[in-house]
């Protein structure tokens, strides 16, 4: 512990890339709260991968916490909740959360000021995925179907407004279809799988080997080039929409006020964990890829996320009569 602690020191004096690691301390357990349940999106997956390398990089135990529920609020306000020392930390994405706690009559949240990004962690490719009982084996049969049954066909996510809310709306608008939502707490992929959700639009690791089996169709990815997982499954471009692909991914965050120096610190392990060959291979077989990057990176990210997905949350909002109040972060 003496060595640990005369290396802090060291490293405190060196600069001020280390102001404020006293924020962070050694071995002191580090909490990554998630919005969704466990194993059914590819933020829980992320979020256990890197735990298990960030434990080792910044010598402390790193748990990830799962608190589903109401689209991502659940989970975002017991992290504001917390104190801003580094200890406590959110991963998602949080642009369309923003309009969650609008939509929920929840104070509006701010994701640059109420929540400080620390660093991007993925960029996920997203999948179009519909039940084999739904009989649509392509996009051009899920859509011919929603037209002849108008509003009978259902698809699921974790909550009104939650990403994959968003991203299932920006699909249908974009093929000119209508489709029921069904928002969920826990998984829905029993439901999914046994045909009582038609389709989802979702981040590919969790439905990835479930298509690889057969026991979901893969109807289209949202990204510009195919999976190599899925190498049968093609782009939405390939599929006539060129205009409709999906470019996601997670953020790690701390809560707003946390001192610089304790961001740099977790920054600088994030993105040691995602340079660790192990988990950028963990990575590739969930569809997903490593983005490492400064905290700036990661806020211009948040920024260009919400201005690209701001049709479809505004007619989520529109759907549910909730105005746009002064002072919303663009």
């Amino acid at each position: 512990m003496g060595m640990v602690l005369a290396a802090a020191a060291a490293n405190l004096a060196g600069g001020p890339w280390w102001a404020g690691w006293a924020e962070v301390v050694q071995g002191r357990p580090i909490r990554i709260v998630v919005p969704v349940p466990p194993g059914v999106s590819s933020i829980d997956l992320a979020a256990r991968a890197v735990a298990r390398v960030m434990q080792e990089t910044l010598n402390a135990p790193v748990l990830v916490e799962n608190q589903p529920g109401g689209g991502g609020i659940l989970a975002a306000e017991a992290v504001l909740r917390t104190p801003p020392d580094g200890h406590t930390l959110f991963l998602g994405g949080v642009g369309s959360l923003v309009d969650v706690f609008l939509a929920a009559g929840r104070q509006p949240l701010d994701p640059l000021r109420d929540l400080v990004p620390v660093g991007r962690v993925t960029r996920d490719h997203w999948l179009v995925a519909a039940a084999p009982s739904l009989g649509a084996a392509s996009v051009a049969e899920l859509v011919a179907l929603a037209r002849q049954r108008p509003g009978e066909l259902t698809y699921a996510s974790f909550g009104v407004g939650s990403p994959f809310h968003v991203a299932a709306v920006r699909f249908c608008r974009g093929v000119g279809i209508e489709a029921t939502h069904v928002p969920y707490r826990d998984s829905y992929m029993g439901d999914l799988l046994a045909g009582r959700i038609s389709f989802v639009v979702q981040s590919s690791a969790p439905v990835q080997p479930h298509v690889a089996a057969g026991r979901l169709r893969g109807l289209a990815v949202l990204s510009a080039t195919r999976l190599p997982g899925l190498p049968e499954v093609p782009t939405i471009a390939e599929t006539g929409h060129s205009d409709l692909d999906y470019n996601s991914g997670v953020v790690l965050y701390a809560p707003g006020g946390t001192l610089a120096g304790a961001v740099s610190r977790l920054n600088a392990a994030l993105n040691e964990a995602l340079r660790v060959s192990a988990l950028r291979a963990r990575f590739a077989e969930l569809g997903l890829e490593a983005t490492e990057g400064s905290p700036a990176d990661a806020e211009r990210f948040v920024r260009w996320n919400m201005a690209a997905n701001e049709d479809a949350r505004a007619a989520i909002l529109a759907e549910r009569n909730v105005g746009t109040p002064e002072g919303r972060p663009r």
